[in-house]
């Protein structure tokens, strides 16, 4: 069954920090808020460690396409405990090597399911692959969740970002159409 789609229409209130502020309720913790929960392409269950550009080379290297968005799984999130110290070191990081992989394949989306602010030793700045991807018009998606559940290697990746002006992020439901 096919929908019949005319048009989208952004009907989200867009949040400017002059006049909206974010209250965290007692009980929650502000970066459990929102959650995220699907994406799927580079598969390493039980975490990854480093994904090198010769990792995804082997995985995608021969499908890949110029705006294709890359969906990187290695289950870290299954372990997501708050963001503690210990589940931060213990996330798998892209090299520098995989980052420019993805920018000289066109990859316009890079979604995973691990910490983004891991790099590898020796990165020459903090957050390092998380800015260089976004130097590059490429936006990440981390934190993402039940990547284990997409079957197959191509599916509609659907994500909506709160319309927050002079932000840099949001948080954005993300779903996957198979």
């Amino acid at each position: 069954m096919s929908l019949a789609i005319e048009k989208i229409i952004d009907i989200s209130l867009e949040l400017d920090p002059k006049n909206f502020g974010m209250r965290t309720p007692a009980g929650f913790k502000k970066d459990m808020q929102f959650e995220m929960e699907i994406l799927k392409e580079h598969d390493a269950p039980g975490g990854a460690g480093q994904i090198t550009e010769n990792d995804l080379e082997r995985a995608v290297g021969a499908r890949i396409r110029t705006g294709d968005r890359l969906l990187l799984r290695t289950d870290h999130n299954n372990a997501y405990d708050g963001g503690s110290d210990k589940w931060m070191k213990a996330s798998p990081y892209l090299t520098i090597g995989a980052t420019e992989w993805c920018i000289s394949k066109g990859v316009v989306i890079v979604g995973y399911d691990f910490y983004h602010g891991n790099d590898e030793p020796g990165a020459p700045r903090v957050f390092h692959n998380s800015r260089t991807l976004s130097e590059h018009g490429i936006v990440t998606m981390p934190y993402l969740k039940n990547l284990d559940r997409i079957t197959k290697d191509r599916v509609t990746l659907i994500g909506f970002p709160l319309n927050i002006i002079g932000a840099e992020a949001s948080p954005v439901r993300a779903v996957v159409l198979t």
